[in-house]
């Protein structure tokens, strides 16, 4: 995958005109962010559906609680509801008014009024940058939506139905809206270099349902950016990056400390995917960097030149490494502890090599927003609330914990249990609660085959169930999702007190320092999480492990 990130960034631009990108116009970029990151909380939710992991985005889109939401197929393709994850964990049971699987949308609707949420306005006016809010596939506690800025390839033709969106990583039916917080569009299933999106306006001709809800369109008031070139039919199709997003970038680099205070660490022999990112800590040769994917043989590349690399300790508790190599009078990085505003334009520096020493290519920068400081130990929403050891999907009843769905593939499935079971006890014990049914887990471990009682009009019956692991968090090769073209890192926890953000990182990102605009490092970026959702250390909890590590090196 790096090999092809290389070509395209070594053969893109060469078909649309330059175009520049200035401090005013990152400005502008930045204020619609933080605005659009304060009404976020009450103009989209995170939703999910019985059975699954995945969550996601919907919109509000009336004050009666209508929202506009991607579609989710079923567990077991039989009917089951679309749920609404509250920030405390809690969830609501959603009524499906209608679902377009081919346009990937559902209209939805809240059991009862919720005052506290703002329906969004939608727009006809469209401008070539624009917001997509995003959230991990495993929702965090208490965690909002992040926003991730998005670039039009080029322009729409006059009477163009679709939007051309330079990323492959949004998922479909996702919520696309303008710079002054209206939404414009939903997104169709991505493409091998893009993702389309279709305009609101089309969805409203095609569905009378959704039509008969949503608002009337308004005009959105935009600031002057910079537009995609026009194309037409044929220079379309050769389009694979957006000249808005390589200039963006251009510009957000040069924002970067100089000289940038990194080095390219790559195991020696290895693929070239085999590398990562180090943070130059101390002049002398110390580099920080993520642990966990480091190889017995490494070489680091800074200052244009490339030296052994040695490592000199490691972190449990943060994953971090002290790689030190022979070298003196090297930049520094500066850490800033000031915690960024959700919706601060947040970048990391990019570096990539191939295996040969003869093909390197220069440094660039992706950007994101912050989202959000995650506690220590936060469980996800489906922790608290949803996938147990026992391979089910539970749900709180008044009368006790009842079977929602099973999970395929599991001992449970295939121990005779059903849903709309209800729990009795396990091993003897009796379960009427979730903090009950958490409390005997946590006493078990994987494998061990407990006995589950429910209660199956007219009596009660008892299963053999061998317990496994909850799926909690994606395979390490790669989110399971065909759409998401990302390498996850392979620890993604736990860690200390982190911050969140959307840059698009992939695993040999990481170890990377994580910059605002003004050029301070806020953070060390340690682990990829999934396209747009990134754990970034804080400087505190850097100093701390560093010293740390400084305690356990050995000369070199």
């Amino acid at each position: 995958m790096k090999t092809l990130l290389i070509s395209l960034a070594l053969t893109l631009s060469s078909l649309a005109a330059p175009i520049t990108w200035s401090e005013q116009e990152e400005a502008a970029i930045e204020k619609s962010t933080l605005a659009f990151a304060n009404k976020l909380p009450l103009q989209t939710v995170i939703i999910g559906r019985t059975g699954l992991t995945t969550t996601r985005v919907a919109t509000v889109v009336s004050e009666e609680g209508h929202l506009l939401s991607p579609f989710l197929p079923s567990i077991d393709g039989e009917d089951a509801p679309y749920l609404l994850y509250k920030p405390d964990g809690s969830r609501l049971t959603l009524t499906t008014i209608v679902e377009k699987p081919k346009r990937f949308i559902a209209l939805l609707k809240l059991e009862e009024k919720d005052e506290s949420l703002l329906p969004s306005r939608i727009s006809k006016v469209v401008d070539h940058s624009v917001i997509i809010p995003t959230c991990a596939p495993i929702a965090s506690l208490g965690e909002t939506p992040g926003i991730y800025v998005e670039h039009l390839e080029f322009a729409p033709p006059e009477k163009a139905t679709a939007l051309r969106l330079d990323s492959v990583f949004h998922a479909p039916g996702t919520p696309v809206f303008d710079l002054s917080g209206s939404l414009i569009a939903v997104t169709l299933n991505p493409r091998a270099s893009n993702t389309p999106a279709l305009f609101i306006t089309k969805i409203l001709e095609e569905i009378p349902e959704i039509d008969a809800i949503l608002p009337d369109l308004t005009d959105s008031s935009l600031p002057s950016l910079p537009k995609a070139p026009e194309a037409d039919a044929e220079e379309a199709r050769e389009i694979t990056s957006s000249p808005l997003t390589e200039a963006r970038e251009r510009f957000i680099q040069g924002t970067h400390p100089s000289p940038l205070p990194c080095a390219l660490i790559f195991n020696e022999g290895a693929q070239s995917t085999h590398s990562i990112i180090g943070t130059i800590v101390r002049q002398d040769g110390m580099i920080l960097t993520k642990a966990s994917d480091l190889g017995p043989d490494l070489r680091v590349r800074v200052g244009g030149k490339n030296y052994r690399g040695i490592i000199l300790a490691t972190d449990e508790a943060t994953d971090l490494a002290l790689v030190g190599i022979d070298a003196t009078g090297l930049p520094v990085v500066k850490w800033s502890d000031e915690l960024p505003k959700p919706g601060t334009t947040l970048a990391s520096p990019i570096l990539l090599q191939e295996a040969s020493e003869d093909m390197v290519i220069d440094a660039s920068s992706y950007a994101g927003t912050f989202t959000q400081l995650l506690k220590a130990k936060t469980p996800t929403v489906h922790a608290t609330s949803q996938v147990t050891g026992l391979g089910l999907v539970t749900e709180q009843k008044d009368n006790g914990i009842s079977i929602a769905a099973i999970q395929k593939d599991t001992p449970a499935f295939e121990s005779g249990l059903s849903p709309g079971d209800l729990i009795e006890s396990i091993d003897g014990q009796k379960i009427t609660r979730r903090s009950e049914l958490t409390d005997l887990l946590d006493s078990h471990r994987v494998g061990d085959e407990v006995s589950v009682t429910v209660k199956r009009p007219p009596s009660s019956q008892e299963f053999k169930v061998k317990l496994v692991a909850p799926l909690l968090i994606p395979a390490a090769t790669g989110i399971e999702i065909p759409y998401i073209p990302m390498i996850p890192s392979v620890r993604r926890g736990p860690f200390p007190d982190v911050l969140v953000h959307t840059t698009p990182l992939n695993a040999w990102d990481c170890g990377s320092p994580i910059f605002d605009l003004q050029g301070r490092a806020l953070g060390l970026n340690i682990a990829a999480v999934s396209p747009t959702r990134t754990l970034a250390l804080r400087p505190a909890d850097l100093r701390e492990a560093l010293a740390r590590l400084l305690a356990e090196t050995r000369a070199f």
